[in-house]
This record gives C-alpha cells, sequence and structure tokens, in this order.
C-alpha cells in the first residue's frame, strides 16, 4: 500500500469512527434520561378546601415503595407500633396528609402525630373516590386486637384511628396514577367531633389529648394548614389548570405517571394527565367517578373480640385480623422509576443524520 493510500485509508477510519461516536452519544443520552425523570417531576395535585386551592407535589424520588417509605414497625426499641422512615416529617399532636411517589407509584398518605411524645388523639377518616384498581398498602396500626379500625369498599374506607400516646397512627393507599378516579375526598373529625372522645386509655386531660392542627405537605418541605372542620378534595391537576384525569397508554403501567397533555410521543409504560371537561378556571375539583359500589374487601375492626360485628352500610364486612385487607389485587411493578427512553421527533432525525454519516464514511 502506497503512503498516500494509507493516509486516506487512516482519514477514512477516523471519519467513520467519529460518525459512530455521534451516533452513540444521540442515542446514549436518550437512555441516560429517561421518560419518567422529566415527566414526573411535572407531577402536581391539588388539594381543595372551599374556595382554597393548594398545589402540591409528590414526595419521594421512586426508589422505594410505599410501604418501605412509611415502615410501619410492631414491637421495636425506638418505637411501638408507629412509622420509623417518617421521623423526619412527623409533627407532635398534628395530622398529616400528602402524595408520595414511590416504585410502586404514586399513594395517598396520611399520617398523625409523632413518636416517643406523650398524649394521644382520636380521628375517624371517611374517605371517598378512591380508585378502584388501587389498594391500602399501609395499615397503622394492623395488629391483632388493636384499637383501629379500617373499613373498605371498592372506592372508600372508613378508618378510626386511636392513640394513648407516644406513637403514630395513619395509612397509604397506593393508586393514584390511576386513570379510573379525578378527585378523592378525605372527611376527618378529630378530637370532640369524635363519638369516642374523651378515649378511656389517656393519661392526662382531654385536652391534652388532642389534634391541635391538620396540614397537607408538598415534595419541597412547605406545609399548608388546613381547616380541621372541613373536608377536603385531592385531585390530579394544577390551581391554574384544574383537575386532571390521568390517562394510560396502550401499555400503561400504574407505577408510572406523569402530569400534562399527551403530544403523541410518550414512550410505552407511561400515563399522562390531560385536563378534565369538568374543571374550571377556579380549579375547582370536580368528581366524575361513578364506579359501581361493591365492596370486594373486608375491613379489619378491633373491640377486644376475635370477632367483630359492625359492617358498613353498603355491604363491606368488619374483621378481626393483624394483617392487610385491600381492595384490589396488588399493583406493584418493576421497582425502578424509568418508563423507558421515548424518541421525540428532534432526537430521531438526530439519529438518522448520525447513521447517514457512517455510510458516506464507509462509501469514501
Amino acid at each position: 500500500m502506497s503512503e498516500r493510500s494509507g493516509a486516506r485509508a487512516g482519514e477514512h477510519g477516523r471519519s467513520w469512527l467519529v460518525a459512530v461516536a455521534l451516533a452513540v452519544m444521540v442515542v446514549g443520552s436518550l437512555a441516560v434520561v429517561p421518560g419518567s425523570a422529566a415527566a414526573q417531576e411535572n407531577t402536581t395535585f391539588i388539594v381543595q378546601q372551599g374556595d382554597t386551592c393548594t398545589e402540591v407535589t409528590p414526595l419521594g424520588d421512586g426508589s422505594r415503595t410505599v410501604e418501605q417509605f412509611y415502615d410501619y414497625t410492631v414491637l421495636d426499641d425506638r418505637a411501638n407500633y408507629s412509622s420509623l422512615g417518617t421521623t423526619d416529617i412527623q409533627e407532635n399532636q398534628v395530622s398529616q396528609l400528602f402524595v408520595y411517589r414511590g416504585s410502586d407509584g404514586l399513594s395517598l398518605v396520611f399520617l398523625h402525630d409523632k413518636i416517643n411524645e406523650p398524649y394521644g388523639f382520636v380521628a375517624t377518616g371517611d374517605i371517598s373516590g378512591l380508585p378502584a384498581d388501587g389498594e391500602w398498602a399501609v395499615e397503622d396500626d394492623n395488629y391483632t386486637n388493636r384499637d383501629d379500625t379500617f373499613e373498605y369498599t371498592d372506592t372508600g374506607a372508613r378508618i378510626q384511628w386511636n392513640s394513648n400516646g407516644e406513637r403514630t397512627d395513619g395509612a397509604a393507599f397506593r393508586g393514584l396514577g390511576s386513570s379510573d378516579y379525578s378527585t378523592i375526598t378525605a372527611d376527618i373529625a378529630f378530637n370532640d367531633e369524635v363519638d369516642r372522645y374523651p378515649f378511656e386509655e389517656w393519661s392526662g386531660s382531654p385536652s391534652d389529648n388532642e389534634i391541635d392542627n391538620w396540614i397537607v405537605r408538598s415534595g419541597d418541605g412547605s406545609t399548608t394548614e388546613l381547616d380541621m372542620s372541613s373536608p377536603v378534595e385531592i385531585s390530579p391537576g394544577s390551581c391554574s389548570g384544574g383537575v386532571s384525569t390521568f390517562t394510560a397508554t396502550p401499555n400503561g403501567s400504574g407505577a408510572n405517571a406523569t402530569t400534562g397533555t399527551t403530544d403523541g410521543s410518550t414512550a410505552a409504560d407511561t400515563q399522562t394527565a390531560t385536563d378534565s371537561p369538568t374543571a374550571t378556571d377556579t380549579a375547582t375539583a370536580t368528581d366524575t367517578q361513578t364506579p359501581t359500589d361493591t365492596p370486594t374487601a373486608t375491613a379489619a375492626e378491633d373491640d377486644g373480640d376475635a370477632t367483630a360485628g359492625n359492617g358498613s352500610d353498603d355491604g363491606a364486612t368488619a374483621t378481626d385480623g393483624g394483617g392487610l385487607v385491600g381492595t384490589s389485587s396488588p399493583t406493584q411493578t418493576d421497582s425502578s422509576d424509568a418508563f423507558g427512553p421515548g424518541f421525540g421527533m428532534g432526537a430521531a432525525l438526530l439519529a438518522v443524520l448520525a447513521l447517514a454519516g457512517v455510510a458516506l464514511a464507509r462509501r469514501r
């Protein structure tokens, strides 16, 4: 081979390598930034109470399940019958609600009081408008012969929390990435609005054993105080755009949810939230769900006996036990937050150009 031919071959080889490297960089950049990373950052929910609208984002980065995050623990030397995973956000004599983004999807979480603090409380929650394909992933408490009771239907629940102090109470419902709902209503009664007040196991005066504040927490760490005498409505959406509903793509997964409108280029295994026709300029949360109310789950109730006999009016039966009773089979998916790579038109064009460069280099 002549010196000129060798130089030309070397230049062709370098050109081919540069083109291949460019193609790898384009495709690799799409794989490194999964579709869920940007999409889930835009997930917002509105908490409506009367004329007041509060916009919140989920807590969590999608790396753990809601059970792992809440970390309900029985008989531990740090705290008994309590959440050990939320100690950094617990507040004494305060009730909280928030949305959690886990590896298993979006969950609505209720968290009451703080561990290792004296005095307890009583509260009763009537929850309605839940997606029928979700499930109650956490019950605090869930041990046998407990004082708390959980009664479930397909789209609702009635929960009675009783605490004698130094522990948390709460619950978590997994399934807020579903397309089967638009608005969840949480009507929680506290303190002397509950017929069990004062609770017989309290120490100190009844006034010491009361929830002082009810707050909604956002993923940015901010909290907003709620009116303890009024129910709240929780919906996907924004205060400026109104209520949205999650719409799954053909291969959608309940664990992956985003907000926004679909542009036709959404990758498989994602969900997008589209504005509901019932949304108003004032972002009033309107419940458009019309599921059949056919209870499919038993409820757990503790009255000190082996069996409990007060089922709910719509046919849900109460049983005494230590295990979780859900409204459907588990919907947990792969523990990754990623939706999988998605190719937009611009990225696809860059990839084509890079491959064309490879072809031209090889022809020279």
